[in-house]
């Protein structure tokens, strides 16, 4: 399935703005993770991030710049070294990457595609929009 590249590139940074990238094409939804490990890195109810092939993302400084945390089971999370910020990183197959919607520097647009982990959601996490709902990891996602 192609993705379609039909508009200037959406550009993002950390806080500190030493970590900065582009990723080209139409964006897709954001994903909602309610998992506990999204909410203790990102600090909220839900990690918002998009999902893209990894030949859409363009670094454009502080690639350099990027720590990995990752946790025995594989679980991992790349953040700026200098702010904290999360940071765009590959999915477990290596071929997309995760985008953290919060770190783009224009809203684009997408909409909410999904929430999953909603399982294990917390009760003060109250989800207002009509997304589909996975109660965990849906098959092939």
């Amino acid at each position: 399935m192609s993705e379609p590249v039909d508009r200037e590139p959406i550009t993002g940074s950390c806080l500190c703005g030493a970590v900065r990238f582009a990723v080209s094409g139409r964006l897709p939804g954001v994903g909602m993770c309610h998992c506990s490990k999204c909410r203790r890195v990102s600090g909220v109810a839900s990690n918002a991030s998009l999902n893209v092939s990894k030949a859409r993302l363009t670094w454009l400084a502080g690639e350099d710049n990027l720590q990995t945390f990752a946790l025995p089971s594989g679980w991992s999370t790349v953040f700026c070294r200098t702010c904290g910020c999360p940071a765009p990183h590959l999915t477990p197959d290596g071929e997309r990457v995760w985008v953290p919607a919060g770190g783009l520097d224009t809203d684009p647009g997408p909409r909410v595609a999904g929430h999953i982990m909603v399982g294990s959601k917390v009760s003060w996490d109250v989800i207002g929009d009509d997304g589909p709902q996975f109660d965990e990891y849906p098959e092939g996602g």
